[in-house]
């Protein structure tokens, strides 16, 4: 094999291997054109990867079915070696096995079949280092995901595994593969676009450290949404970002997942966008979801969690005031006018977004709400449209405790302006003069009191003066007969 000033050749009785030079110092263990010879695997890399050294943390296959690339011709022998060889590395930490290393698109799919996985995995029984495996848009289904099975369950280590573009792996592999993750320290998870129709969540076999779980591109209905409502309504979850987009999900499945995430105080992130299905009524109740406009105390009480719904219905994803926008289907203008739905949404998020990570994020949230759109009425009246929620500026202020009015027409003031401060007065003028007549009753009281204090502090003292005029003669009353015993002593005497 020649070499040239980019290329070394790396040659051996059995085999040789085309790599570039720059690998070798590197982390970064690349294996792309190989030329097996007697249906084995050898050559410069794969020596690297069986000498341990500390320095080779990432393996990456090409997978991909071009002519350029002999990976396609690995016999079973060759996969099982390769597996082998993974896990005896004590370093490697990441492993992709991918027709492309970064994905362009829709690419070729891989040449990691059902067969191929059968033999890597077979190699592959255990390995204490890996902590990532990417083996996305490659051609296995559920004899691929039975044979990892083992190795998943005896994986302590493994924290990432992105199977994402098999799409033969079907609801049935799934589930095969959510049971084999049960005790491991998955933490990430990626089965997008793997032709997945039916979720069953069983609540004994929910990995104990799982935060991500992407079901992209799948065809997760209602029913779906409601199985995995056990992810979210698990009470030690430690589920951060849900990744649904383009599945079946309609406004049935949105008002099961918010009823879910009312009280969830752990998903982050969950994307719903391109669920075609999702009309303007499953967008308000996202929206009710993180700012409820119906009372001060359902604001305070809304999800402060939540800082994204996805990157965007239909045509894609739009910024809005530094909050991804969820919407761009033809429902909506993807202007997102001040008053659109979208733009209270991103307005919500946002202030969710800007709490991120504050030791108070319930209360400080919540309070930034009410101040922005409870307290201020142009704001209020469009939410409540929008929430179909009956609007009483009256009402708004009968739920403040009449005491606290002044502080919070004072805030009104500060925050919206004059014009604001005056729709907050004569909403809240008659809490304002029950305030005033509160305050002189509760003056009357503390006299009223007081004076019967006062009362009773002068009866007690004559009390005790009686009392003490009562021992003292009772005292008297025992001397006087001390003294006539004694008398009575002495005339016997005598």
């Amino acid at each position: 094999m020649s070499s040239s000033s980019d290329n070394e050749s790396v040659d051996s009785d059995e085999g040789s291997l085309i790599h570039n030079e720059s690998s070798l110092d590197g982390s970064f263990i690349e294996y792309t054109d190989y030329e097996p010879v007697d249906n084995e695997i050898r050559g410069g890399e794969l020596y690297l990867l069986r000498v341990n050294r500390p320095n080779k943390t990432s393996l990456l296959l090409l997978t991909t079915a071009l002519a350029a690339n002999v990976v396609c011709e690995w016999t079973e022998e060759a996969w099982e070696l390769l597996g082998r060889d993974v896990a005896g590395n004590e370093y490697l930490r990441e492993m992709q096995l991918t027709p492309t290393s970064e994905y362009k698109g829709r690419a070729d799919t891989g040449v990691l079949n059902d067969q191929n996985m059968t033999s890597l995995f077979r190699g592959l029984t255990r390995s204490d280092s890996l902590r990532e495996i990417n083996l996305r848009q490659n051609a296995f289904g559920v004899g691929g995901i039975q044979s990892m099975v083992p190795f998943l369950q005896a994986s302590k280590n493994l924290r990432s595994l992105n199977i994402n573009r098999n799409n033969n792996i079907k609801s049935e592999g799934f589930r095969l593969l959510w049971r084999a993750v049960r005790d491991s320290p998955i933490e990430t998870l990626w089965c997008g676009w793997c032709g997945v129709e039916n979720i069953e969540i069983d609540d004994e076999y929910i990995p104990k450290r799982l935060e991500t779980l992407n079901l992209c591109g799948n065809n997760i209905n209602p029913d779906g949404c409601r199985e995995l409502t056990k992810l979210l309504l698990k009470e030690d979850t430690t589920l951060q970002d849900l990744h649904l987009r383009e599945n079946n999900i309609d406004d049935e499945g949105v008002e099961i997942l918010v009823k879910a995430l009312r009280n969830n105080t752990s998903l982050i992130r969950l994307s719903l966008d391109a669920n075609e299905k999702i009309s303007k009524k499953g967008i308000g109740l996202m929206l009710r979801l993180v700012n409820d406009i119906s009372s001060i105390k359902a604001t305070l009480q809304s999800n402060h969690t939540l800082i994204m719904f996805g990157r965007g219905f239909g045509d894609g994803m739009h910024e809005y005031s530094g909050v991804r926008r969820v919407f761009g289907n033809p429902i909506l203008s993807s202007d997102a006018p001040k008053n659109s739905i979208q733009h209270k949404l991103c307005t919500a998020l946002g202030i969710n977004r800007n709490w991120m990570g504050k030791q108070d994020l319930a209360a400080e949230a919540g309070q930034k709400k009410v101040i922005s759109t409870q307290l201020n009425s142009k704001e209020r009246t469009s939410l409540c449209y929008l929430q179909e929620v009956d609007i009483c500026n009256e009402a708004l202020y009968s739920e403040i405790n009449p005491l606290h009015l002044p502080e919070v027409l004072a805030m009104v003031g500060r925050h919206h302006g004059q014009s604001e401060l005056y729709v907050a007065l004569v909403s809240s003028i008659a809490g304002l003069f029950s305030t005033v007549n509160r305050k002189k009753f509760l003056q009357d009281r503390v006299e009223h009191h007081l004076s019967i204090i006062q009362e009773h502090t002068a009866t007690v003292e004559t009390l005790r003066t009686e009392i003490a005029a009562i021992e003292e003669a009772e005292v008297n009353r025992e001397e006087l007969q001390n003294e006539f015993e004694s008398l009575g002593f002495k005339r016997r005497r005598t």
